[in-house]
């Protein structure tokens, strides 16, 4: 079983990763929006005029003319998004912050939000519905693209329309008014954002002036021209596929090359906020990575040690516990029931009824028991009254005689000797009793033979008991355990044993935890993960909702971002050893070292030295996981017989088959959901940076 710290450490990593991996889908689904299809309408006329200023501002009108087939519709809505990305003639894409200002419709009730780093126009009244037929909307918004990025020419790129409104767009034309002169310099049309889709060709468009005005060629685009050049233009197939000509179903990108200095000026479109909170999480990471030097940074590794013994006379569950404290408490303890069998105290054996059993037997007999000094002796006191009460008697020499001769002249004293034994002499000297028997004599020789008796006894009974090797305090926890009730068990019908496993658990942390793992050390790691969560938050606010570095400075969200993972990082390594830690898990380390690598001649040795080393030395064996090793070790040494019953200690399935066979409690409960499943009841799609649109 795991404490409940580890417990908590665990939960709180996973709840970390979980929330690292759900940012990242986040981020990765509203960058990769899906298309929906439109439902209810579709665009008969799309119409672009652009008037463009000397300092990148653009007066944007959209004329839309959309043909409802829903007569339930209430308008339309569209998105316009201030984060875009620009590929310039060189090649390079850049990411650019623009403002989306005085956005509005002409002649319609509209509201305004943002939707996803969009701004949003909705066009329409939610008491009314538009009907069928066309519908002209008129929205107007001057666009700050901001300062000009690009150095040695400049470049005027436009995405317009917007490349998800869900159905494809016909008649779309786009009119763009410069301010200086636009003659003899290169127009490109793209319908993507990276100039790899060029359309030019497919676009009829003139240059005067200043003036640009272009419409895409939806013939030309369905190669309907070059179909029909083969046929009668009379012709009826030639008729028919001219009749519905494939539309413009993405953003139309306008991109016009300039010469240096063209536009002039500009606005700084960003912000300081997420720069701020980059620094922020930064010093919070140095913060972490300085908790780590001071309280977290490993101490020095000891030198490994060659142990013959477990050192400092540890238990097979402390060695265990040391060697990977993350070791199941049912493996620990079944080395202790191992160790119990290697020690003498039981046997263990496999019997077979109709089921396969485990049978614990108690060796250790009841003599062993340390002798009891009983004290079953009784003073008895004659006394017989030679003269009545007088004046002369004290009180308490009065009470005496009133309670001794109250029936009669003779009194048996058996009970309140002591009393009597303060006012005897002076009653005896007083004349007025006499002591007729009294057998103290006899109850002192009667002691001192008893008291003889005892100490041969204690004696015999010091010599059995050094002949019985010493129990750890959680060896005879498990000892006393097994036989709280009698003294052969079959383990599967014990109805407390399993009590045992977190019972040694808890002996283990307290006696070894904070003596081998750094405190302080510990208690950083939940500060580390408070850390990493706030880390991982103030991140997600910066670049999901402020976003406003210039991206020339757009690698702080990634450093940001590798934060959380250098967080999550000193999670993990923050826990460190005491320096007694570090020596003693050395020592271990070394006693596993040698029983690993041990050869013949040494090890017949410390049979010869210590004839149940073999089996002593098993237990430990079996939670430093060489068990195996270890037996085959000792195939050609002679060893001594001992009674640990017909359990088959080379094995170890058999091991775990101490603990299957443990009785727990039964306990009945019902789990589960009433219901599974997922999913979302509505779907909404778009474009990370063209912008688009939809009806309602």
């Amino acid at each position: 079983m795991i404490s409940m710290k580890r417990k908590t450490t665990v939960t709180s990593v996973l709840l970390i990763i979980f929330l690292i991996c759900a940012t990242f889908s986040f981020f990765s689904k509203a960058k990769a929006e899906e298309i929906i299809r439109a439902d209810g309408y579709t665009i008969s006329r799309y119409k672009v005029i652009l008037d463009v200023k000397e300092d990148n501002k653009i007066d944007v009108t959209e004329n839309i003319v959309i043909n409802f087939t829903n007569p339930y519709k209430h308008g339309i809505y569209k998105f316009t998004p201030t984060w875009l990305e620009y590929t310039g003639k060189d090649g390079k894409t850049i990411k650019r912050n623009s403002k989306v200002i005085n956005y509005r419709a002409e002649g319609d009730p509209y509201t305004l939000d943002t939707v996803k780093k969009k701004a949003r126009i909705k066009i329409g009244s939610a008491s009314e519905y538009v009907g069928e037929g066309e519908k002209t909307y008129i929205i107007k918004y001057t666009y700050d693209m901001g300062k000009d990025p690009y150095k040695g020419f400049d470049e005027f790129i436009f995405h317009a329309f917007g490349d998800y409104w869900g159905t494809k767009i016909n008649n779309a034309e786009v009119e763009v008014n410069m301010p200086k002169s636009i003659e003899n310099y290169k127009v490109n049309f793209f319908t993507d954002k990276y100039r790899k889709e060029n359309v030019t060709r497919f676009v009829d468009y003139k240059v005067r002036g200043n003036q640009l005005k272009a419409k895409f060629n939806q013939y030309k685009y369905s190669g309907i021209e070059k179909h029909c050049e083969q046929y009668d233009y009379l012709n009826a197939a030639c008729q028919a596929y001219s009749s519905n000509p494939k539309g413009l179903e993405k953003s139309l990108t306008v991109d016009i090359e300039l010469p240096e200095g063209y536009f002039t000026g500009g606005s700084w479109n960003y912000g300081y906020a997420s720069m701020i909170i980059s620094f922020i999480v930064f010093i919070l990471t140095g913060s972490t990575i300085y908790k780590w030097q001071k309280y977290g940074k490993d101490y020095d590794k000891k030198a490994e040690t060659v142990e013959f013994y477990p050192p400092e006379d540890l238990n097979s569950a402390e060695i265990g516990y040391i060697f990977n404290n993350k070791q199941a408490n049912k493996k620990l303890t079944v080395s202790l029931i191992v160790s119990l069998a290697s020690k003498g105290y039981i046997k263990i054996d496999e019997i077979k009824d109709k089921k396969k059993k485990i049978q614990i037997t108690n060796l250790i007999p009841k003599a062993l028991k340390k002798p009891v000094l009983t004290e079953d002796f009784k003073r008895k006191i004659n006394i017989r009254k030679l003269k009545d009460i007088d004046d002369k008697l004290e009180t308490d020499e009065e009470t005496m005689m009133k309670f001794c001769f109250k029936n009669s002249n003779t009194k048996q004293l058996v009970t309140n000797i002591d009393k009597f034994l303060e006012v005897k002499d002076s009653l005896i000297k007083g004349g007025y009793i006499e002591i007729i028997e009294d057998n103290e004599k006899e109850i002192i020789k009667e002691y001192e033979k008893k008291l003889e008796e005892y100490k041969k006894s204690n004696q015999n009974y010091s010599k059995k008991i050094e002949t019985v090797p010493v129990l750890s305090k959680m060896e005879q926890i498990v000892y006393d355990t097994l036989f709280n009730t009698e003294d052969v068990v079959i383990l599967s019908e014990h109805e407390t044993f399993y009590l045992v496993f977190e019972q040694i658990r808890n002996e283990l942390e307290n006696n070894l935890k904070d003596k081998i793992h750094d405190k302080k050390a510990s208690k950083q790691i939940g500060r580390t993960i408070i850390i990493t969560i706030l880390v991982l938050i103030l991140s997600v606010i910066s670049y999901g909702y402020v976003e406003d570095l210039d991206p020339r400075i757009s690698i702080l969200y990634t450093l940001s971002f590798v934060c959380i993972l250098i967080n999550a990082f000193f999670i993990f390594i923050m826990a460190r050893k005491t320096e007694y830690g570090e020596a003693i898990s050395a020592r271990v380390k070394g006693f596993r070292h040698f029983l690993e690598t041990a050869e013949k001649p040494k090890l017949e040795a410390l049979v010869a030295e210590n004839p149940q080393y073999f089996y002593n030395i098993l237990p430990y064996t079996y939670v430093l996981n060489i068990s195996k090793k270890w037996i085959k070790k000792f195939e050609d040494i002679k060893m001594p017989e001992i009674d640990m019953g017909n359990f088959d200690y080379g094995s170890d399935s058999s091991y775990s088959s101490l603990y299957d066979d443990v009785s727990f409690p039964v306990s009945s409960s019902s789990g589960g959901c009433s219901s599974c499943g997922g999913g979302c009841s509505s779907c909404g799609g778009g474009c990370s940076s063209c912008g688009g649109g939809g009806s309602w």
